[in-house]
């Protein structure tokens, strides 16, 4: 029987109608021109998501004057009546494919990256960002009243542009968020002080934006419903501010967090609990009489139980609809398994941010890319190989059967995932363990042959005549040259088999696959110590993440000896020396030698098919995103 949905009922906000209660929230993309404007790229990322059956898209965080109010290096912008052309076009190709346009306008305040104007921040008062860290200029009066006028302007301009909506950006520590909260907003004048005063600004803006797009344009507000630092914005201080605004705006959309605690509440990576922030929605809603929206590390299934649960109205898929743009259209069709899960890896949507590059996504390779990325059938069709079953075999294998070609799967042993078996065994990979069952799943459904226990050789590949083979053999883990080193086990075994791993251990490696085996094996009640060579773990995550499983290492109480150099393994003893020169010992039940992975030897193809690709860990052990990007660039090589 079909699942009805409460996700696909419409809802009225404001003057419009939402056609389901799914949104695609305000998130920066990377993929406008150094002026603001956006590029044909941006257009087809957006475009993309709309197609995909979403109610309303948000665009991303847009800055509006030209001074300070750029936040990072490829922000978009609405300024200036010269970006209403380039936004009138980024309009169309959303509500062109079937969703309201909304546009999310921004103030970058405290937080603004230095490079991004090449001005001093600015901020209600000298108080710092302790993640961007530095001091902005408190603003003069006249400039916050000019700065209140540039977002009306900013939203008049919209509007001009075929924009259905604005969504007035108070969150996440921005001008707006500060001017609001005490935590650092220190001004004495009308503008500071009370709740009140401190509301002065938002309040401002809010009363001129309707002023100059009346009553029939829609005006959301994005808030922090709390920045979860001390001194800072509460549930209750926000719920309060939200109802003297709600006859004035259409819909208020709760987010939670500001830079300073954006790995753990903002933009939480795997290692913080899927769904983190709703509760805050459903206070909000007990606040006011306009639609909630609600978002953070939400799937389809966690926004439907916010949604039956009555903790919000509309629910918006931020980097699920990254990783999936069809979400809602596979709801409608009843094709929930086929929806491809984002696992918060934060590889390509957030890592990238940071390095100011455009979006990708590790899970979804047309992700910024959908001019150049598509899966077409082919006309010619040809016979690929693909050698191993791994996450870039499967994906490969998947790829290149979806676009018409014949395809013959081997895979050495019996079940396909390769190392991404034990690496989603942890609770905290739940989202990894679905994006597995889920490649597994569209192989199966595929016309794919799969064929287990063939290891493969150049004769057994020559037998199936390929035109073309795709090497994804895969990586082993290795052990270090030290004294004893076999009385260590890997981490496949630890991963799987937690209740054989003693009460006590110590994990050799403090790179990705040794923190998570570390911090599994903590969050079984076992005392573990990791020892790293190098003077920091994880260094290949990206931020956030880093942020976090650090954060979640701390909680469970495992000791991190960093700088440290083991030298011998001896009954059960961990050996060795630091940096300094001076000797360590670890006692333990249990060693595990998580000292990485490597590219297993692969034979010589090449005389076998015009055409052999070599892809993820074959090539060097890495991450999921190499796997699959390199899996697309391989197919669509072909």
């Amino acid at each position: 029987m079909k699942k009805q949905w409460m996700l696909l009922e419409p809802i009225r906000v404001g003057s419009k109608l939402f056609k389901n209660r799914i949104v695609l929230p305000a998130m920066e993309t990377r993929l406008s021109h150094p002026d603001g404007s956006p590029t044909r790229e941006m257009n087809a990322y957006y475009a993309e998501r709309a197609r995909g059956g979403v109610a309303a898209v948000i665009v991303e965080n847009t800055f509006v004057d030209d001074k300070a109010s750029r936040s990072s290096l490829v922000s978009s912008g609405i300024y200036s009546d010269h970006m209403i052309a380039g936004k009138y076009g980024l309009a169309q190709s959303i509500k062109e494919n079937g969703a309201l346009a909304i546009l999310q306008i921004s103030h970058g305040g405290r937080q603004a990256n230095a490079a991004a104007t090449g001005l001093p921040a600015v901020a209600p008062s000298a108080v710092p960002c302790k993640v961007v860290q530095r001091m902005p200029k408190p603003l003069a009066i006249e400039e916050i009243v000019e700065i209140e006028d540039a977002f009306a302007e900013a939203a008049r301009r919209a509007k001009q542009a075929g924009f259905d909506g604005v969504e007035i950006h108070g969150a996440h520590g921005y001008l707006i968020c500060s001017f609001l909260s005490p935590y650092t907003n220190k001004r004495t004048d009308e503008y500071g002080g009370s709740p009140e005063n401190r509301a002065r600004f938002p309040r401002n803006i809010i009363r001129k934006v309707r002023e100059e797009v009346g009553p029939d344009f829609l005006v959301g507000y994005r808030l922090s419903g709390s920045e979860f630092v001390d001194g800072g914005l509460t549930i209750e201080d926000t719920c309060a501010f939200a109802k003297t605004i709600q006859a004035e705006v259409d819909y208020i959309h709760v987010s939670a967090g500001i830079y300073e605690t954006m790995a753990t509440w903002m933009m939480t990576p795997l290692y913080m609990p899927q769904a983190p922030i709703v509760h805050l929605a459903a206070e909000m809603k007990k606040a006011v009489r306009i639609p909630v929206i609600t978002v953070g590390s939400l799937n389809a299934e966690l926004g439907e139980k916010a949604l039956e649960d009555g903790s919000a109205d509309i629910v918006a898929l931020g980097r699920g609809l990254i990783a999936d743009p069809e979400i809602p259209r596979k709801l409608a069709e009843d094709r929930a398994e086929d929806i491809r899960p984002c696992m918060r890896g934060n590889e390509g949507c957030i890592s990238l941010f940071f390095l100011g590059c455009p979006i990708r996504c590790e899970v979804n390779p047309q992700c910024g890319r959908e001019l150049e990325y598509n899966i077409r059938k082919t006309d010619n069709p040809q016979k690929v190989v693909v050698i191993g079953g791994g996450v870039a075999g499967l994906e490969a294998a998947r790829v290149a059967s979806e676009s018409g070609h014949w395809v013959t799967l081997l895979e050495q042993s019996d079940r396909l995932g390769g190392h991404f078996i034990e690496g989603t065994a942890p609770d905290f990979k739940v989202e990894a363990r679905s994006l597995l069952r889920w490649l597994i799943g569209q192989v199966e459904k595929s016309k794919i042959s799969v064929e287990f226990h063939k290891k493969a050789t150049p004769e057994l590949v020559a037998s199936y005549h390929p035109d073309v083979i795709i090497v994804a053999e895969g990586s082993a883990y290795g052990k270090i040259p030290v004294k004893g080193i076999e009385e260590a086990i890997l981490p496949d075994e630890a991963l799987m088999h937690p209740e054989r791993v003693g009460k006590s251990v110590v994990v050799i490696g403090g790179g990705l696959v040794g923190s998570e085996t570390a911090l599994w094996l903590a969050e079984q009640g076992k005392s573990v110590t990791i020892v790293e060579m190098l003077n920091d773990i994880v260094p290949e995550d990206e931020p956030l993440s880093q942020t976090a499983i650090k954060f979640r290492l701390h909680e469970t109480g495992v000791q991190i000896a960093t700088g440290s150099r083991v030298t011998e393994i001896n009954d059960g003893t961990v050996k060795g020396v630091d940096d300094a020169g001076a000797p360590f010992e670890f006692k333990a039940e249990t060693i595990i030698a998580a000292t990485g992975l490597k590219a297993k030897k692969t034979d010589d193809y090449s005389e076998i098919a015009p055409k052999v690709f070599q892809i993820g860990d074959s090539v060097k052990a890495r991450k999921i995103y190499n796997c699959f990007h390199e899996a697309w660039h391989a197919v669509l090589s072909i």
